[in-house]
């Protein structure tokens, strides 16, 4: 799935060691539409994902194991944050937010594809779990409700919130910002492909045999989410908790998205075309994207030196709001304890930018 994105590569490289021409202004857009056919539809978006050449850089920063940046998490800024303010053993159960790209490197079972593992759909519904960084569950936006931890500990957490967070936005901003404007221009080219809309069309005539009226896969799923009160912002008491007769409801309504996925092969095209975009997008800015990676990896570690002074002068109220169409992830100990579905996303309405929840679903 693709999100709403932001500028490409603005900066030269005169800070990164080694580079010795500046990136482009953008990036290179130009695309052949691929002739997909009817692939087999993938075993799961994850192991989709798994394949394409877009996720290690769509998960800088979010996954430990992106292949880039090996090790240069938020998680690992914010256990670092800890260590640093002397509460080291605290790190663990301090929940640090950040955004990250959804559906790009973690993945979750429904979205612009339709849904994919009938199973899946028939056990949980849209509430399936939804795996982040390190399988940490996502949680809304929000504080870090830090209230068991010590005095010291909730203010150093709380700076420490606040530290991963600010780094985090000035990444996307910076850094990263042309992985995002290539996350977004990848994402038009799917939703906008011809064969994925066909299949789009048969997906829906087949949701209309079984008595749903909706025009694509991504809408249905988020307008559910928000009839059941699961997509925020939350207010102090969280999502709602679905009543019995709403959880058997959206786990019907799954279970049909799964089979018309199946019989249109919406997944399946969905992800063909994905993959064939992706690897030409990477393909053509490769040497921008080399920049973006060094860029992050000299700004992480720039970081971790400041710590020590950011933590005198950082408040330690904590705000991790993050802006529209991006996923808000909590990670630590407070992780809820089961899935909740996306916080906020965007839909294909929304120039298709898959808005799942920091489900993560924002997007």
């Amino acid at each position: 799935m693709r999100i709403r994105t932001g500028l490409w590569i603005l900066a030269c490289c005169a800070a990164v060691a080694g580079c010795t021409a500046a990136p482009p202004k953008g990036p290179d857009v130009s695309v052949t539409v691929p002739a997909i056919g009817r692939p087999a539809a993938p075993a799961s978006e994850g192991a989709a994902l798994a394949s394409e050449a877009f996720t290690p850089y769509a998960d800088i920063g979010a996954s430990s194991s992106d292949g880039l940046a090996l090790g240069d998490t938020y998680q690992a800024l914010g256990t670092a944050c800890m260590d640093a303010a002397g509460y080291s053993q605290y790190a663990s159960s301090a929940g640090f937010g950040f955004r990250a790209n959804r559906g790009l490197g973690f993945a979750q079972p429904y979205g612009p594809w339709g849904y994919i593992g009938l199973s899946v759909a028939e056990q949980y519904g849209f509430l399936a779990p939804t795996g982040g960084p390190g399988g940490q569950f996502i949680a809304p936006p929000g504080g870090s409700g830090g209230s068991s931890l010590p005095t010291g500990a909730q203010i150093a957490e709380g700076k420490c919130v606040n530290i991963v967070s600010d780094f985090n936005d000035a990444m996307f901003a910076g850094a990263l910002a042309g992985i995002e404007a290539m996350n977004n221009d990848i994402s038009t080219d799917v939703i906008g492909d011809p064969d994925f809309k066909k299949a789009t069309t048969v997906w829906s005539k087949c949701m209309a045999r079984n008595g749903y009226t909706t025009s694509d896969a991504d809408s249905f799923a988020l307008n559910e989410l928000d009839a059941l009160g699961l997509r925020g912002p939350f207010g102090a008491g969280g999502p709602s908790t679905p009543t019995a007769a709403q959880t058997k409801a959206q786990i019907a309504m799954a279970a049909t998205d799964a089979r018309c996925t199946l019989s249109s092969d919406l997944g399946g095209i969905y992800f063909a075309a994905q993959a064939s975009y992706e690897q030409q997008f990477v393909s053509a800015n490769q040497q921008a994207l080399n920049v973006a990676v060094q860029r992050y990896k000299a700004a992480f570690a720039r970081e971790l030196r400041k710590l020590p002074e950011l933590l005198r002068i950082v408040s330690a109220t904590p705000s991790v709001p993050g802006p529209h169409g991006r996923h808000r992830i909590i990670i630590g100990g407070r992780a809820p304890s089961r899935a909740r579905p996306r916080p906020g996303s965007a839909s294909l309405a929304d120039a298709g930018r898959v808005d799942a929840g920091c489900q993560m679903p924002v997007y």
